[in-house]
Order: C-alpha cells, then structure tokens, then sequence
C-alpha cells in the first residue's frame, strides 16, 4: 500500500508557539484569513489526524478524523477513529480506515506529540503555515525538541524549504507553504 501524503496545517504566533495552553482553542486567536485556509484544507483531506486536546476544543462529529489518544481507542462515531499511535506507522492509518474513505491525503492538524509522532516517521510531505501577528511568551511549542522562537527556522532546522511565502492581511499575517527538502 502506497503511504498516503500527509500535510502539516498549522497556525502559530510570531515566537512559534501553537497554543498559549491546551485549553486555548486555536479559532481563538487566529484570524478570518487563516481560518479561511484552514477550512480549505479540511475540505480538501481525506481525514483530519489529530490529538484528544485539537478533537476536543472543536468537536465535529461531521468530520472524518483520526484522534491519537493513549487512554481510548476504536471507532467513536462512524467517521471518528481513536487510536494509539505507538506501533503504528502512517501507512497502518491508512489501512484503519480504508472501509470508510481511502487516505490519499491526510491533514495532520495537531498538537505538538501528533507533530512529532509524524516528523519521527519523516511523515510530513507539506506545511501550510500561518504566523499570526501575536506573541504567547509561554505555551505549547510545534514541535517537542524545538529550538528558538523564529517558526520558519524551526522548520528548516527539521528540512523544509519555503517554496511559497504572502500576506494574508494587514495586521501582518504571513502564510508560508513549505515543502519536505526531499521533495524537490
């Protein structure tokens, strides 16, 4: 079975944290603009993955997903699957849930233990990034290991290229599309 592509969407403030806590939902804090994109590309994945906390703060029995929890597992709802990632791979997800809808494409939507669980398996194909015009100080980083607070330096340091880069108002939101440095 061919691993399916997976694209990082991911919103963070100017000092590259995802979140100011668990319990502060991204639509929160982001612009029109970002959520614009952000529901773009929902519509566009096959399924969503991501961790209990992101299902949480913004439910959507609607939605195709994939929840990564340690503490539940199996099909919540005939379009929400549970699992633990620990001794899966990517292409094991695929095979969860191919009797539902085929993942070709996946949207890897968060946090920071899902970002790693897909960087760990050199898993993400694409980032669709949006830096918000906002600083947290303190919070969640987009990934564990991360070091310094510039958001396009973390994703260099892990081997993305910048391929597309604009404005999406003028606050100062700035969207990036980065590409794995092995996909050229």
């Amino acid at each position: 079975m061919k691993r399916p592509h997976f694209t990082l969407t991911v919103a963070v403030s100017v000092d590259a944290l995802i979140s100011p806590s668990t319990e502060t939902p991204t639509h929160m804090w982001v612009s029109s603009e970002e959520q614009d994109l952000f529901f773009a590309d929902v519509e566009a994945a096959d399924w969503c993955i991501m961790g209990r906390h992101t299902h949480e703060a913004a439910d959507r029995p609607d939605r195709r997903r994939i929840v990564f929890s340690t503490s539940r597992s199996g099909w919540q709802r005939p379009t929400q699957l549970w699992v633990n990632p620990k001794d899966m791979s990517p292409a094991d997800l695929a095979g969860e849930v191919e009797h539902v809808r085929p993942l070709r494409s996946g949207l890897v939507l968060g946090g920071t233990r899902v970002h790693d669980w897909f960087l760990a398996h050199g898993a993400i194909d694409r980032v669709n990034l949006t830096v918000e015009p906002v600083r947290f100080g303190a919070g969640l980083p987009i990934f564990s290991d991360q070091q310094g607070s510039d958001p396009l330096e973390i994703f260099r340091s892990h081997g993305f290229v910048p391929r597309e880069e604009r404005a999406l108002n003028e606050r100062g939101t700035r969207y990036y599309v980065l590409a794995s440095e092995f996909d050229r």
